[in-house]
């Protein structure tokens, strides 16, 4: 029989005896993984480091300084998913029926024990307890499925909450740029140029304005019909430059961005299989984040957007010298909904939309961060077709 992987579901076996211990791995660890230990206090501190990869607690009862009812029943208390064992003698039912009771012990054996009746009760217990965490693993998909699937109706309705401000803006940019040029028109000839320079240079400035409104509410308008079509699962294949897309974004991001730190674009032209609405959806938000991160931060700020080709993929990353983001937190930041901004200010939705379009897209997302000192987002894309 092959030795069990390193990966496995372990039998932690207690007992203040080490001849006990030597001769329970003799006959088990050619099947089980196994860690052994001499005392409930010992046993204690290894579930408290190790006690995920640990399936199964066996005890002694009868040990000096902490029973084996004792230790279960703390070990209850901090992995209660863990399958709980008891040897005893036979004249220690008391300590059977507190077992039961206090440890909730699934099965209790009679010393000696029987190397068979034993393995097939282990093979069970890690059965079970493996079951389990695959349980607990598809409802937890499950319940991210379910506030994906709500995340998508509430950005469909977004989406189309936002196309008639959006129609309404762009229809009236072009009578405002009529309406401008015949202001400049009777201005321009009448302004002293020693004078009135501001002016001058305000009614030169307008149309370049005019221009990034345009642009603007074209992209909003793209962004939300984006939205929608992903919504009813009609996004089609497309393709965007990443080195064009970036750029694009800081534009879009300058207001947020300006007053709490500077970007730095770092690549050459690579083109994704991710479409630009989509592609610059997920650098806009990445970068946002970033800023926002920026507040109250004592030294100057920086969002550094780098990309390479390597491994048949392009890879991203958006690094900030941040506030960084606490450890216990880390593992909720992709959760619709889930937000540390204060009302009025964070909706919880931008995270998951980029990891949702990313993974769509056949890439990956992940994050590194320390407090402090910054967080870096990681993405992988996959390439255009040649």
């Amino acid at each position: 029989m092959a030795a069990p992987s390193e990966s496995a579901p372990a039998v932690l076996y207690v007992d203040d005896e080490l001849i006990n211990l030597r001769v329970f791995e003799a006959n088990f660890r050619s099947r089980f993984r196994i860690f052994t230990c001499l005392s409930g206090e010992e046993a204690l501190e290894l579930l408290a480091q190790k006690g995920q990869e640990i399936a199964v607690v066996i005890s002694d009862q009868r040990m000096p300084g902490m029973t084996g009812v004792e230790f279960l029943e703390r070990a209850r208390a901090m992995l209660p998913d863990t399958r709980r064992m008891l040897l005893t003698a036979y004249s220690d039912m008391q300590a059977v029926m507190d077992a039961v009771n206090r440890g909730q012990v699934v099965r209790y054996f009679v010393k000696p024990w029987v190397k068979e009746e034993l393995a097939a009760a282990l093979d069970d217990a890690i059965g079970i307890f493996s079951l389990q965490n695959r349980v607990r693993e598809i409802e937890s998909r499950m319940l991210r499925s379910e506030r994906l699937a709500v995340l998508g109706q509430v950005s469909a309705g977004v989406a189309h909450e936002l196309m008639n401000p959006v129609s309404y803006l762009t229809q009236n940019i072009g009578t405002l740029r009529r309406e401008v040029e015949v202001i400049r028109a009777w201005a321009m000839p009448r302004i002293d140029p020693s004078r009135d320079a501001e002016v001058m240079q305000s009614l030169g400035e307008l149309p370049s304005i005019l221009d990034d409104v345009e642009t603007g509410a074209q992209h909003i308008r793209q962004v939300a019909l984006a939205i929608r079509s992903q919504a009813r699962g009609e996004d089609q294949e497309a393709q965007a430059d990443l080195r064009d897309v970036a750029e694009f974004a800081v534009k879009l991001a300058r207001a947020e961005v300006r007053t709490r730190a500077r970007i730095q674009l770092r690549g050459d032209s690579l083109k994704v299989a991710v479409g630009p609405v989509k592609l610059c959806q997920v650098l806009l938000n990445l970068m946002v984040n970033s800023a926002q991160a920026m507040e109250g931060l004592a030294r100057p700020g920086l969002i550094e957007v780098r990309w390479w080709r390597a491994d048949e993929r392009a890879h991203v990353e958006i690094a900030d010298n941040g506030s960084g983001i606490a450890p216990e937190i880390m593992d909720r930041i992709f959760e619709p909904l889930f937000t540390t901004k204060p009302v009025g200010t964070g909706t919880g939705l931008g995270l998951p939309i980029v990891k949702d379009i990313v993974e769509r897209a056949g890439g990956t997302l992940s994050v590194t961060s320390t407090v402090g000192v910054g967080t870096t987002f990681r993405l992988t894309l996959p390439l255009a077709a040649a």
